[in-house]
């Protein structure tokens, strides 16, 4: 990686809240006024990100450390022999949350995942009227009452789009949602379109 350019943690989190200006506009909106930012800085850093940095490439934990410093925390496993690493960094745009990498061979294969801090709780999911924009991880609705929740196939770049039946809090009837998630992070919740409820 020598003499290849990197994305600064702070750039990362920029090229993350680039489709929330769309997904999140409000919250989104808010964030940038907080840190003094604007959406072109956003699309700015989410080119670097996918088109021209390294980072995005990167293979191992090693290299993450060296781009943005040390990991707030990590640790190794061991199964069947193989040592699995994991490193996390506390994202500074959203207090409660971070990133975690998981390299799974090393030098050769990660996983990523948005993840809250493991000192707080997991919000309180007990009803569709509680997942607002940013209020919790995909992981967080997999696990949660609402589920089970389902990948809905077609959305590529779009983000990703999960499907879960709940009561519907307005009629009390059974209804099919679609969540769209963003970096690991809920966007928004709306009913399933006719098209998907009646194919």
């Amino acid at each position: 990686m020598a003499g290849k350019p990197v994305t600064a943690l702070y750039d990362y989190q920029l090229a993350m809240l680039h489709p929330m200006c769309r997904s999140a506009p409000a919250q989104a909106a808010e964030l940038l006024r907080r840190i003094g930012a604007t959406r072109i800085d956003t699309a700015i850093a989410q080119k670097r990100w996918f088109y021209g940095e390294a980072t995005n490439n990167f293979r191992s934990i090693d290299e993450y450390v060296t781009a943005w410093g040390a990991a707030t925390s990590g640790w190794s496993e061991h199964h069947d022999g193989r040592e699995i690493r994991y490193a996390r960094w506390d994202l500074s745009f959203w207090s409660g949350l971070q990133v975690e990498f998981m390299e799974l061979h090393r030098g050769h294969n990660m996983v990523r995942r948005l993840l809250r801090r493991p000192e707080l709780p997991p919000p309180r999911i007990d009803s569709v009227a509680d997942l607002t924009p940013w209020s919790c991880t995909s992981g967080e609705l997999r696990d949660s009452s609402v589920g089970p929740v389902e990948y809905v196939d077609g959305f590529g770049a779009a983000g990703d789009v999960v499907t879960f039946t709940a009561t519907d809090p307005d009629t009390g009837c059974s209804q099919r949602y679609f969540a769209h998630i963003d970096w690991g992070l809920l966007q928004s919740v709306e009913p399933a379109p006719d098209w998907y409820v009646d194919g």
